[in-house]
């Protein structure tokens, strides 16, 4: 088993992933293994196999692979990943770890305006912002909530959002009404909320935004790309110039040529 660290320049460490499979890829495509943001690393950049590891793409400081014995680290962008054998008592990450690890790491590129929140659309009013992890926000109408929300079809201690290095989740603690998300009623064992997800609690209706896993797959969008596609559409569907006096130019010049050779030839 391997266990892999990644830390962004200057930063701590992210908490590390244990890895049993024997083949692996470090990158930003939706399927690896390891998951760092588009704006850094290429869709496949480094491939982990029996214990040796293989540039696909530039590593900073050069290299096309080698062996990975007592471990190595490579560069990807602006980001260090450590990759070496796990301790003996290391237990296998779950997969989840590392897509919430990539979000956190997104986060770093998008500053405050990263942060997952929670907004009230329905029934209230209200909007929070998730502290970062390991962290729980208690939803009810009690003093004992940490987000207290008056609505009498809440029960005092609603319902549990923790947001924790494996994402974010929701769980029923045992409410008079249920929790719903996306329509699906939630247990007390929770379910993982992605960006988008509507949340019901009793007459109150939130919403869940991540705006880290919405730019997971690319960097953030420049505020001029709008403006350069409206003018990329302009130039599209402006009218082409006609070729018709063109060809009536052409028409009176052959009709006067034939007229001069019949005068000629009189």
């Amino acid at each position: 088993m391997l266990r892999i660290e990644v830390s962004e320049s200057g930063q701590a460490a992210l908490p590390p992933i244990d890895i049993e499979d024997a083949v692996f890829i470090i990158g930003s495509d939706v399927m690896a293994r390891i998951r760092l943001p588009a704006a850094a690393a290429r869709p496949q950049h480094v491939r982990i196999e029996h214990g040796r590891w293989h540039a696909l793409a530039p590593i900073q400081g050069g290299g096309e692979g080698g062996e990975i014995g007592d471990g190595v680290t490579l560069g990807v962008g602006a980001y260090s990943v450590r990759v070496g054998p796990s301790p003996a008592d290391a237990i296998a990450s779950p997969p989840q770890r590392t897509e919430s690890l990539a979000r956190e790491l997104m986060r770093a590129m998008l500053g405050t305006a990263g942060a997952p929140t929670l907004e009230i659309e329905r029934g209230g009013s209200g909007k929070r912002t998730l502290a970062p992890p390991e962290s729980t926000l208690v939803i009810g109408r009690g003093d004992e909530a940490n987000w207290i929300i008056v609505d009498d079809d809440l029960s005092r201690t609603h319902a549990e959002v923790r947001r924790s290095w494996d994402g974010v989740r929701i769980a029923d603690l045992r409410s008079k009404n249920g929790t719903m998300v996306d329509g699906v009623r939630v247990g007390p064992d929770g379910a993982a909320l992605r960006d988008g997800a509507v949340i019901e609690l009793g007459k109150v209706v939130m919403r869940f935004r991540d705006p880290a896993e919405k730019h997971l797959g690319g960097p953030a969008p420049s505020p001029a790309a709008p403006a350069a596609s409206a003018a990329v559409a302009g130039a599209a569907s402006e009218p082409k110039p006609s070729v018709l006096p063109f060809y009536i130019a052409i028409a009176i010049m052959l009709l006067a040529l034939a007229g001069l050779v019949w005068v000629l030839s009189v």
